[in-house]
């Protein structure tokens, strides 16, 4: 769900190619098929495109804390499928002529921590392979939703053959900085939120 890795997923993995590895898998974390949708991550995001602002190089240091006014955002926008996936549709604002990048997704608990598995959905009807792993999280009043990307080289020579071996190796790391690209991206919601 980030900025960085959704668009390089639906771009031919552009970001991939200047560097930045983010994890992707045909294993994925657990099933869709137990999933359920938590409500709290749907709606509309949004905020700064800080690779298009230059306020992250391609080693994913940021280079500063104040954003540019350029005009671009990066927004992010999430739908409760069928009550286990979420439908996710990542693009830049003030750029017209990229197509934003769609995919599918489920998130799956792992010690209270929760990661999306997300699939790109690709303009042909196919559906990708491979999962995009990431760390996620939602404020508790629902208005921020943090966004933070494990690192492919990490799981290099890991175990992670299976879902069990892949959460067993998230699990025993999840305070391990070395398992994520860089902090965590934040998105602000769009429209105030309603409770249930």
């Amino acid at each position: 769900m980030f900025p960085r890795r959704i668009a390089a997923a639906g771009a031919s993995l552009l970001l991939l190619t200047l560097g930045l590895g983010c994890y992707q898998t045909k294993t994925p974390l657990r099933s869709a098929a137990i999933a359920t949708v938590d409500r709290a991550y749907v709606g509309d995001f949004e905020t700064p495109d800080t690779i298009l602002a230059g306020l992250i190089d391609k080693s994913g240091n940021r280079q500063n804390s104040k954003v540019p006014d350029n005009g671009k955002m990066a927004s992010l926008v999430i739908h409760n499928l069928d009550n286990r996936q979420y439908f996710v549709e990542y693009f830049e604002t003030g750029d017209r002529s990229k197509e934003p990048v769609r995919m599918v997704g489920y998130t799956a608990k792992v010690k209270g921590v929760m990661f999306a598995n997300l699939r790109e959905l690709n303009d042909d009807g196919s559906i990708d392979d491979q999962f995009l792993i990431m760390r996620v999280a939602i404020s508790p009043d629902h208005a921020k939703l943090s966004i933070r990307e494990l690192k492919d080289e990490f799981f290099k020579d890991k175990d992670v053959s299976s879902s069990e071996a892949l959460e067993k190796v998230i699990e025993a790391n999840l305070d391990n900085d070395q398992m994520y690209e860089r902090p965590a991206d934040i998105f602000t919601r769009k429209a105030p939120t309603t409770q249930p």
